[in-house]
């Protein structure tokens, strides 16, 4: 390319004069930063709509977890030539290319909607299809959900439910329910993603560090982190709209966002947030090759060419072997990228599941859950970088301060890790459970006349503190639904089991079958353990994320400056490999193993419908602390290899003369 055009703003030969203020390290900034906000609002956003995803298309934990795993597998495959190629070339527009990647991921998760529709179980919810009583499916479907009643011909229902599960196999792809497309659709978007993050995370650091100078990096760091942290909240927020909306906009629930059965608009977020990246994507690519030097630090000796810098060293593949050599020998970087590693494989329980996390725990709905979420650490995270950010940049600390820190970080982590076990509601009691493992006994004296279907939906309904699997096996005789107009909450009376010696024992009442039932699960009361549960993350996520600076910072200084991009794209590999794509995986398969109750249709496994709350607590949180554990080891080991490591190269020379003396003598 010509000289003048690897400095300045704008494409080919369109580059306006006016165009070129903005080519400053600070306006890179901005826009890197709130392109990372937008980044983090597409990930939150997916984690805040993933259990609606989940119950949508009857997806159970651990094959949502292999559906994350395209993100990684892409990463995997990708990272190494990208980031070689790319920290090579003009990296604003590759990364303008990868957001571009993004975007097109976005729209690809609208498409499972977009296919099958809302899908006709929650369509026989609407107000719209209610009446429709000629519908074998939706009669079916009604039935199903409201629990059929004590008393009640079940041999016509359940002759009906079989009809409607021929009809669902013939015609399965209708409603989505149990097809392989809306998964891999999903794990398509996700490796399309993987794309597009690689040119990101690895990339911008890596030109900031360049143009703004060793000793600002930190600072810059610290602001870039802060701006992405601010994603969480927006993608909570946009998160809670949506899902307060129902999955079909332009038709008229009868139940109420309260109501388990629920499904929101999880869908409409994509559409937005893939406009918002395209947006991004245009403005990135406007940035020259390298900023010029009036926009950098005068005089300083780290501000010459980069085109200059890399000159003896062209991009290709006979030079690639020798260059992944030389990160795979540097021992300081690949146990530092361990280090990484462990800790974002013992977090992803956090990381993936945070909403369910709440909506087990805590009672909370999935809207309310996805903006407790986004909020409850938002502040800390967005502190966390900035006050590390400034005081590295401002003090320089020695590298055995910083790297010690970072052990100070990790073991903040396992305390709260270990506390989170008995901050937790108490477990809901359920009729016809005994031990955990062991089978349900749901047909007792009191119900043993109603003749409940073996494959009914759990359809949960409450008396007194005790939840029933279904208002037929309480023994329920009537049922009584709201009027048209409003949310038509539905309740039982005259139920057999009401009078059971399990609930004799919760009340002191002589009139058990005139306690009345209602719909759901009964929810224990534990209002104080969700407020110790914001503190507790509060707490891990202020001291955690002051870690983060400093742990870029060695992997930018132990290697060659030629091949800092390329080591960001080993350590994406390797993240990815090991942390990733099991994670989600692992504490998958650990939630999954805490479940009370699966949903069943047509005689298939769906997702959980109920959870065993202690053992969910004991082992997501001791899973997380072992593995954890293992990285506070390893930055022991970071910390004594990297003690005497150069975090801030030769912008030292620059420094006042009384600093210089005090670095000298430490």
């Amino acid at each position: 390319m010509p000289a003048q055009h690897a400095t300045s703003c704008g494409w080919w030969f369109c580059r306006p004069r006016w165009l070129q203020g903005f080519a400053t390290t600070k306006t890179f900034l901005v826009v890197f930063g709130l392109l990372g906000t937008v980044q983090t609002m597409s990930y939150v956003y997916f984690v805040a709509t993933l259990t609606t995803m989940e119950r949508r298309f009857k997806i159970p934990s651990k094959t949502t977890g292999l559906m994350l795993s395209g993100n990684e597998i892409s990463q995997i495959l990708l990272s190494l030539v990208l980031t070689y190629f790319g920290g090579r070339g003009n990296r604003p527009r590759w990364i303008a290319a990868g957001v571009a990647i993004s975007a097109l991921s976005c729209f690809i998760l609208a498409l499972p909607h977009l296919v099958y529709g809302p899908g006709r179980s929650a369509l026989a919810l609407t107000k719209e299809f209610h009446g429709e009583v000629n519908n074998t499916y939706l009669q079916s479907s009604i039935i199903a959900l409201t629990s059929p009643i004590c008393g009640t011909a079940f041999s016509e229902r359940q002759t009906q439910i079989e009809q409607s599960c021929t009809s669902e196999d013939e015609n399965n792809s209708t409603d989505g329910n149990y097809s392989l497309v809306p998964i891999l659709l999903v794990f398509l978007s996700q490796f399309v993603l993987g794309i597009g993050s690689t040119l990101y995370w690895a990339l911008g650091q890596i030109y900031l560090d360049d143009n703004a100078g060793k000793a600002k990096t930190p600072l810059f760091l610290g602001l870039t982190l802060a701006l992405r942290t601010l994603g969480p909240a927006f993608g909570f927020v946009i998160a809670f709209g949506c899902l307060n909306i129902y999955i079909d906009p332009f038709v008229t629930p009868t139940i109420s966002m309260s109501d388990p059965r629920w499904l929101g608009a999880w869908w409409l977020g994509w559409i937005f947030l893939g406009v918002m990246m395209l947006v991004f994507a245009v403005l990135i690519s406007l940035f020259p090759h390298e900023l010029p030097p009036k926009a950098s630090k005068k005089g300083s000796k780290l501000q010459a060419p980069l085109l200059t810098q890399r000159e003896p060293e062209k991009p290709g593949f006979k030079e690639f072997p020798r260059a992944l050599k030389r990160i795979l020998s540097n021992k300081l970087l690949m146990t530092n990228i361990a280090s990484s590693t462990f800790y974002i494989l013992g977090a992803s329980g956090y990381i993936t599941y945070v909403t369910k996390y709440m909506e087990v725990q805590y009672n909370k709905t999935a809207a309310n859950a996805g903006i407790l979420a986004g909020t409850s650490g938002l502040l800390a995270m967005t502190l966390g970088f900035l006050v590390s950010g400034y005081v590295i940049s401002k003090f320089q600390p020695r590298a055995k301060y910083v790297l010690g820190w970072n052990v100070v970080t990790g073991l903040t982590y396992i305390l709260a890790e270990i506390s989170f076990i008995f901050i937790g509601c108490p477990d809901v009691l359920v009729q016809g459970f005994n031990t955990f493992g062991e089978p349900f006994n749901l047909t007792s004296e009191c119900n043993a006349a109603c003749s409940c279907p073996d494959n009914l939906h759990f359809s949960p309904i409450c008396i007194n503190e005790t939840t029933f699997f279904s208002a037929c096996h309480a023994g329920c005789q009537n049922i009584f639904e709201g009027p048209e107009g409003t949310n038509r909450n539905v309740t039982f009376s005259q139920c057999s089991c009401a009078a059971s010696s399990f609930l004799k024992q919760f009340t002191d009442s002589e009139s058990f079958g005139d306690l009345l039932a209602t719909e759901g699960t009964c929810i224990p009361e534990c209002p104080n353990m969700f407020l110790w549960f914001l503190i507790g993350t509060y707490i891990m996520h202020m001291i955690g994320s002051s870690g983060k600076v400093g742990n870029i910072l060695v992997n930018f200084r132990c290697v060659d400056p030629i091949d800092k991009a390329f080591a960001q794209g080993l350590a994406l590999v390797v993240i990815s490999l090991f942390a990733f794509i099991p994670g989600p995986i692992i504490f998958g398969a650990l939630i999954d193993a805490s479940c009370l109750i699966w949903d069943q249709s047509c005689g298939k496994k769906g997702n959980c419908a109920l959870y065993q709350r202690s053992f969910y607590r004991y082992y997501m949180n001791v899973g997380a602390a072992a593995i954890t554990s293992i990285a506070v080891v390893l930055d022991v080991v970071v910390c004594y290899m990297g003690r005497d490591l150069d975090l801030y190269g030769e912008e030292e020379e620059e420094q006042p003369q009384h600093k210089r003396q005090i670095h000298r003598k430490a």
